[in-house]
């Protein structure tokens, strides 16, 4: 944790938050490094602002190449509603399973590596567009990043889940939990923690705290971030946590993705290994055992688990007298009708006295509701 950092350090912090450009990033943070005191408290860190300094060169020099018209493009825009990156070690079938399920062009070879960029695929299922990302293969060491593992810690990072392959002639318990180490080694897990913090910075404001302080005030919420130059500021707490998880979420620490489990190449499993492997690592993710080379591909099930993971949920728009929205919109968690009015620039300048909600949660449909009606999955909404 970032312990009694020195006002110096503080100081240099506020100038990486005040940079623009990466060139600009890249020079504070080196500054800020040499300001961090050296200390066992100061370990988790120090490895967190060198990844950082390791991630912006490699932008820069992409950057570089792509000016020169060289380079692979490294990292991909969201499309769709929901964006699932695909990882996995050297031949486990990540652009197997990739071809399978989306139209993508991702090459599928025995030849490990294969994968050299991030290659997009779309597939829709139950109306929701998932744009799916197959990476290349990670490597087996845990305690070593190379800069290709460090730019699939940055696509995890930026989507909304993640799919884990694994290859069943390759003891997959054991793969697992070279990958688990080496996300977590990059400060991304795949285990819900109790409590996890967001901070969004903002112009004006001041301070706002969503969320249960319990083992901390909100004035020495205020302090802190004002040490580091942040006066205004949203702060989300969900779940229990301590000043210090604060104090960390400011240096974009641990992150926590939901994610899925895919044996692949299944068929050679019989079912006391099948049993081994669920006891194993199933409690630590959803599991699936499949075979794209026996086209024993259930992935319906993943995509309601994750939609599950997610919170997904799908809100149909109809307006009088016809029928709904072929195309929902897609949103993570509840949401209350005037939530949704706010998301339509149409009706955000329009005075909305009440919805029509067709939904099976209620007792008949349609329902006359209220602005702070709360929306769930696969209900239809008429604005009036």
């Amino acid at each position: 944790m970032p312990a009694n950092l020195p006002a110096e350090a503080k100081a240099k912090w506020r100038k990486y938050l005040e940079a623009r450009t990466p060139e600009e990033k890249l020079k504070a943070l080196q500054e800020f490094l040499s300001a961090v005191p050296k200390h066992k408290g100061t370990e988790k860190l120090i490895s967190q602002i060198r990844h950082k300094i390791a991630v912006l060169r490699k932008e820069i020099e992409e950057s570089k190449k792509r000016r020169k018209g060289k380079g692979p493009k490294l990292f991909v825009e969201k499309e769709g509603d929901i964006q699932i990156v695909i990882i996995g070690f050297p031949n486990s079938g990540k652009s197997s399973l990739m071809s399978k399920i989306t139209n993508a062009k991702t090459e599928v070879s025995e030849i490990p590596y294969t994968t050299k960029k991030p290659v997009p695929g779309m597939v829709v299922y139950k109306d929701v567009y998932i744009q799916l990302i197959d990476t290349p293969s990670l490597t087996e060491d845990p305690n070593k990043s190379t800069s290709i593992d460090r730019q699939v810690a940055t696509l995890i990072r930026n989507a909304d889940g993640v799919i884990i392959v694994l290859d069943a002639y390759s003891d997959p318990v054991n793969q697992f939990y070279l990958i688990e180490e080496k996300l977590r080694n990059l400060n991304i897990i795949f285990k819900k923690p109790k409590g996890f913090v967001k901070i969004e910075r903002k112009r004006s404001g001041g301070i706002m705290i969503i969320g249960y302080c319990k083992k901390f005030t909100r004035d020495e919420v205020v302090e802190l971030l004002k040490s580091y130059g942040i006066h205004h500021a949203v702060i989300k707490i969900i779940g229990e946590v301590s000043l210090d998880d604060i104090e960390n979420a400011l240096f974009e620490s641990t992150v926590y993705k939901p994610a899925v489990i895919v044996v692949n190449k299944s068929e050679i499993l019989s079912k006391k290994e099948r049993e081994f492997i669920s006891k194993n690592i199933g409690p630590a993710c959803p599991l699936f055992f499949i075979s794209c080379l026996a086209n024993n591909v259930n992935i319906e099930k993943v995509w309601d688990t994750l939609m599950k993971l997610l919170d997904i949920n799908r809100i149909y728009l109809k307006e009088p007298g016809k029928p709904p929205s072929k195309r929902p919109l897609v949103v993570k968690g509840s949401i209350k009708v005037s939530e949704l009015v706010e998301m339509i620039p149409s009706l955000s300048s329009r005075k909305v006295r009440y919805a029509k909600v067709w939904s099976s949660r209620l007792p008949f449909s349609p329902q006359k509701v209220g602005l702070d009606f709360s929306l769930g999955d696969g209900d239809i909404v008429e604005i009036h």
